[in-house]
């Protein structure tokens, strides 16, 4: 939503247990956060050295991720499908080591200060952060608009990454870490449609019926498939409203040496300020922004 710098942002809806469980733990918390730790090397080899106990501290870590980001032992134990024994004595380990904390008054657990402090040196040392951050600024300064990079966070849902302000006193708002759905916005639509085709029949069956976020937002399967389609046409995504009321983006893909997408930048602004001169001219800035940030991603990975 637009928002002005100086004054205080409308508080974002928060989420109940029962919004978690039916948008990302369908087939179950456990089931679901396996297969994305195991997703990227599915071989009996690689199956071999991995710690059963170790995934299960990155299963209860995954949770909070997740919106209200703060739960109670006896959610946590029942997202992750483990017992409350287990449950407890992860997080019992993950608080000695400032991984997570526990309000003394609710008995709610919420991550720490070391996964901030985890946070702020992969985001500096990230390659794709520090390809990408010369374009970032070049093309914040040339249009004036929240410039967001945005990457895939699992199967559901992409995140953002890195952002640069507005110059304008009304501006789009853009939080690192924050995650957003693939079937709304212009980078996650972006990420999604460049996806394989395979990853994206999983999205659309697990996900539906699809959430709607505005009365703009595409909630039918067939309709979303169409716009996939009509994005990796055209080489850009737009966002007219689809996730935030007064809020448009355009985004182009980025792309490593083998040519796959591995990130999206986009261009966001208040509705006030895409009108049709504003979003044509964004689009050859995102366009040509895409490029050259594929260019310097080429000379990491």
């Amino acid at each position: 939503m637009p928002r002005r710098p100086s004054g205080h942002p409308a508080r974002p809806r928060t989420e109940g247990i029962d919004d978690v469980r039916r948008r990302h733990y369908d087939d179950g918390m456990h089931n679901s956060v396996m297969e994305n730790i195991t997703s990227n090397d599915e071989s009996p080899e690689a199956g071999r050295y991995r710690i059963a106990s170790v995934q299960r501290a990155i299963a209860v870590l995954r949770v909070f991720l997740q919106p209200p980001h703060e739960f109670g032992l006896t959610e946590i134990s029942k997202l992750t499908g483990q017992t409350k024994n287990q449950t407890f004595r992860l997080l019992q380990t993950l608080a000695d080591e400032g991984v997570v904390v526990m309000e003394p008054d609710t008995k709610r657990y919420s991550l720490g200060y070391r996964m901030l402090e985890w946070g702020t040196v992969a985001h500096k040392i990230s390659p794709l952060v520090v390809a990408v951050s010369p374009v970032m600024d070049s093309l914040a300064d040339a249009i004036g608009e929240t410039v967001v990079l945005t990457t895939l966070a699992d199967e559901v849902s992409a995140i953002c990454v890195d952002k640069r302000e507005s110059s304008q006193v009304l501006q789009i708002s853009a939080k690192v870490g924050k995650r957003v759905p693939l079937h709304a916005g212009a980078g996650s639509k972006c990420l999604l449609a460049h996806s394989a085709p395979q990853f994206i029949e999983r999205f659309v069956q697990r996900m539906s019926p699809l959430r709607g976020f505005t009365d703009r937002t595409i909630t039918d399967p067939a309709t979303l498939l169409v716009e996939l389609t009509h994005i990796r046409a055209q080489g850009y995504s737009v966002s007219d409203e689809d996730l935030d009321e007064g809020a448009c983006s355009i985004a182009a893909p980025i792309r490593n040496h083998k040519g796959e997408a591995v990130a999206a930048i986009s261009i966001a602004s208040p509705k006030s300020r895409f009108g049709h001169d504003e979003e044509e001219r964004n689009r050859q800035a995102v366009i040509a922004a895409a490029k050259e940030a594929s260019t310097h991603l080429r000379h990491i990975f």
